[in-house]
């Protein structure tokens, strides 16, 4: 009993990390470098995980893993998750989860005397957020300490 709830836990784990990585790593190429937003890779990759999900999928793909004479079922199960992992790399896809993920609306900042009003926050970092101007291409990095609070 205890050798089949390790191996559960170690394929559903591996499973999981492999789904979650070409997902974020989609991600990151059609929304994070495709916004100009300056953050690695692995911060981005950590930061962005939703940590509840992993329980869900690695007891998912662990418990399918494990189930005896289901080939076809588990071959569809997994072609099917590869393809919804793989959705950000498309990259229109990829713009739009990345914008319902992450993007914020609304965000005000001060600095000294000049207030930056209906800013849109394209990524919240550790301690930067990456914003996006309207009227302006680029994206800036703004200190979190300068947001005003309340304006999302």
């Amino acid at each position: 009993m205890m050798v089949r709830i390790l191996s559960i836990l170690f394929f559903g784990t591996l499973f999981w990390l492999l789904f979650s990585f070409i997902f974020y790593s989609g991600l990151f190429v059609n929304y994070i470098e495709a916004n100009g937003i300056k953050v690695f890779f692995n911060q981005f990759f950590v930061d962005s995980q939703i940590w509840w999900l992993w329980i869900v999928g690695i007891v998912l793909y662990g418990a399918v893993f494990m189930t005896e004479n289901k080939t076809k079922e588990k071959a569809v199960l997994y072609l099917l998750s590869f393809m919804i992992a793989a959705l950000p790399w498309v990259p229109d896809f990829g713009q739009q989860i990345g914008m319902a993920l992450f993007a914020k609306p609304h965000a005000s900042y001060k600095f000294g005397k000049v207030l930056i009003k209906d800013a849109t926050i394209l990524y919240e970092g550790r301690r930067y957020d990456y914003v996006k101007i309207p009227g302006r291409q680029m994206t800036l990095r703004y200190p979190k300490s300068n947001r005003i609070q309340g304006t999302l």
